[in-house]
């Protein structure tokens, strides 16, 4: 395929291929193609900053990144999020460097400038009137995210000034995240700071793998699903052939592996979940979301570009319940091809102590760099950036498909909104991640 110093619109166009369902191995390789996806869809679409409840005090404060550039995500005396280039006007350095606290203000740690919470330059470190005038000091706040906005706990920003609301961006999207994120009356808290680790690959496998990748798992998951699900390799894979994915808009994706129907007569619903919570869930979603929850064994879920969640209920001995873990996590790039995983785990507010304390640790053991899952996932992905690197491999394509298949096979009387595929073996929404990403670089 094409390889090139310089990319255009036309190029993008050819890169991700939609009617044969392939895309250049070039666009998870291509650092040239890494700084322009940095600034045709990072600071284009909306972004995942951080989680209400991690700052819900005025002058609380998170550092995060937005692509490449370093934010600070803090509670304003008025109570609103705001979000802050992490630079300083004066001379560009890092004003704040640490990951979390509390502040009236941040401090340059070079020259001293001040600056309120709103980003506004409050002091200088020598008399203004050094300047003699000459400088406009109201030029030299903090730049702002352009808008800053959430959704069921979930905070979101943009530099583009020029973006649909969050509220648009999401779309039918929040119907599903819902299903995770906006069960109950009080919404969910995060448990603690996020797990950080760097893997070898590009950051758009593992948004694709989590809009979902079906196929993968019996393969790269099977032996662990059989001792953590305690469900057998055949049988997942027939919930995963006959679990439905559903396309949402926007490059939004997932897919929903529900109980198999040969064990739903042994297996409670809501597996997971805390029971006093299961009435309260059933009253707080809608009937149609109720009907997908009901019986899940496990989803996944990618926010285009870059904002995934993931859902189980893992058990590690026959003796103890299975506890829901919910993790949710951003593929923050670092080049084409390292990307650094931020991850987190999330609780109903309402459920107690004890199972807060479970649900940290079933994520702990299968979701993160020491966890059970992520370490398959991360072999495969670094075997991917290993096999498609050379001047040889990268002439070639990634192949999607499956997706031929499914693409025009629609559940016609599914309960939520977008378009949902009869199974989590199609690959068209996986790939429609990669088409969302050629909107954005041909724009």
């Amino acid at each position: 395929m094409l390889i090139k110093e310089s990319f255009g619109p036309a190029d993008f166009e050819r890169l991700v291929d939609e009617e044969n369902a392939t895309a250049s191995r070039l666009i998870f390789t291509d650092q040239s193609i890494f700084e322009i996806e940095q600034e045709k869809v990072f600071t284009k679409a909306w972004l995942y900053v951080g989680h209400d409840t991690e700052i819900p005090n005025a002058g609380d404060y998170v550092t995060r990144q937005m692509g490449l550039d370093p934010v600070i995500l803090t509670r304003g005396e008025d109570g609103n999020p705001r979000v802050l280039l992490n630079t300083c006007p004066h001379r560009g350095a890092q004003v704040c460097g640490t990951d979390v606290g509390n502040t009236k203000g941040f401090i340059c740690p070079y020259h001293g400038w001040a600056f309120g919470l709103d980003g506004e330059l409050k002091a200088t470190a020598d008399d203004k009137e050094l300047y003699e005038g000459k400088v406009d000091f109201n030029t030299l706040n903090m730049t702002s995210a352009a808008q800053v906005g959430s959704y069921a706990g979930l905070i979101f920003a943009t530099w583009n000034e020029e973006a649909d609301s969050l509220d648009d961006y999401l779309g039918d999207a929040r119907w599903y995240l819902d299903l995770f994120h906006n069960r109950t009356p009080e919404g969910m808290e995060v448990l603690g700071p996020p797990q950080r680790w760097v893997v070898n690959t590009n950051w758009k496998l593992g948004a694709m793998n989590f809009a979902a990748d079906g196929p993968h798992a019996v393969q790269v998951h099977g032996p662990i699903t059989a001792a953590t699900f305690n469900v057998p390799p055949s049988i997942f894979r027939d919930a995963l052939v006959d679990s439905p994915a559903v396309s949402m808009g926007n490059g939004h994706n997932g897919i929903f592996t529900q109980i198999p129907e040969e064990l739903k007569d042994q297996v409670p619903p809501y597996l997971g979940t805390y029971p006093d919570l299961v009435p309260v869930i059933e009253e707080h979603l809608s009937p149609g979301q109720t009907s997908l929850n009901r019986h899940l064994l496990a989803g996944v879920t990618t926010m285009f570009p870059n904002f995934s969640s993931v859902q189980g209920a893992i058990t590690f001995d026959t003796e103890s319940l299975p506890v829901n873990f919910l993790g949710i996590r951003v593929w923050q790039p670092i080049s084409a091809t390292e990307t650094e995983i931020w991850n987190w785990f999330l609780v109903e507010k309402e459920a107690p102590q004890a199972w807060k304390e479970a649900a940290a640790k079933a994520g702990v053991r299968t979701f993160t760099p020491a966890g059970t899952f992520d370490q398959d996932d991360a072999e495969a992905w670094v075997a991917i950036n290993n096999g498609i690197s050379g001047p040889v491999a990268r002439k070639g394509d990634i192949n999607f498909q499956m997706a031929l298949a499914y693409r025009d096979k629609t559940i016609p009387d599914f309960p939520g909104p977008g378009r949902a595929y009869p199974s989590n073996y199609g690959e068209v929404t996986e790939f429609d991640v990669l088409l969302e990403w050629q909107k954005y670089m041909k724009s």
